[in-house]
């Protein structure tokens, strides 16, 4: 059974994330752990904000059961942690062997959100077993037909990705079209990196595009989506090369704000 993770404030953010994933496992055997963090930057939770989590949770459930109508292949484990945010539900997703974790993306039209800005990007840091999925608010569900893999292959693709991208594809009957952005004559370890990694996902590959910087690399990665119709993004979160430029310099926030389809995070498998 998968056990996916979606953490929620109860918001429209969070809840769009647990529908979304709701929809994409429909008939997929699931248990959604809905965790919600109720404690003070101090590490202390009042009586009154442990009744409102639990309170929260069954609400959320709820509402989900209202709009989607009961899945018998669906369990929903509602969690409140009295923790800090990040490392509760980092310990949470490492506890219980979380095959999946699942956000939603910040709305404009909301203000502050404890799930996103350092938390979100502590996150992505913390939960490295597991893939990250984050969900933009605005979107509809619709099958993803295709997924792009952004890489430009400094590092081996783990065979734990290559698994997880197979396993995605096979769930949403979707092609993988890989991309990687033109800067620099790249060396024969990337060459080889690449040549396995397009081996091992040939039964379900789509053309290949490599494209040079237009403005920028966020800008690239955006005209690139729209213009194939991407229907969602996949990247792998490497702490030391390439995506660390999206998280170091903050450009990922701006390609998360921008990004009109689901962005799917790898984890780095050699830390």
């Amino acid at each position: 059974m998968l056990q996916i993770l979606v953490p929620t404030d109860f918001s429209n953010n969070s809840y769009n994330a647990l529908y979304y994933a709701a929809k994409l496992f429909k008939t997929k055997e699931c248990t959604f752990h809905l965790v919600n963090v109720c404690a003070t930057s101090g590490g202390s939770v009042s009586e009154t904000e442990q009744v409102e989590s639990v309170q929260g949770l069954d609400a959320m459930a709820h509402r989900l059961v209202l709009d989607l109508g009961k899945n018998s292949k669906h369990q929903i484990k509602k969690v409140s942690l009295c923790h800090t945010v990040t490392k509760g539900i980092s310990g949470y997703a490492k506890e219980l062997q979380i095959d999946l974790m699942v956000i939603g993306n910040k709305a404009k039209e909301e203000g502050a959100n404890i799930l996103f800005g350092n938390n979100a990007m502590q996150l992505v840091r913390e939960v490295n077993q597991c893939p990250v999925l984050i969900v933009p608010l605005e979107i509809d569900f619709k099958p993803v037909e295709r997924m792009a893999f952004v890489s430009n292959y400094v590092n081996p693709i783990a065979q734990e990705n290559v698994k997880a991208l197979l396993f995605f594809s096979n769930i949403m009957d979707s092609a993988l079209m890989p991309m990687s952005i033109e800067e620099s004559k790249g060396t024969d370890a990337m060459a080889k990196h690449k040549a396995k990694f397009l081996k091992a996902v040939s039964k379900i590959l789509s053309k290949e595009v490599v494209l040079p910087v237009f403005q920028d690399k966020v800008r690239t990665i955006l005209e690139f989506v729209e213009l194939w119709n991407i229907d969602m993004l996949c990247m792998v979160y490497y702490q030391h090369h390439f995506f660390l430029e999206f998280i170091g310099k903050g450009i990922i926030k701006d390609l998360n704000t921008k990004l009109a389809v689901p962005f799917l995070i790898l984890p780095d498998r050699s830390r």
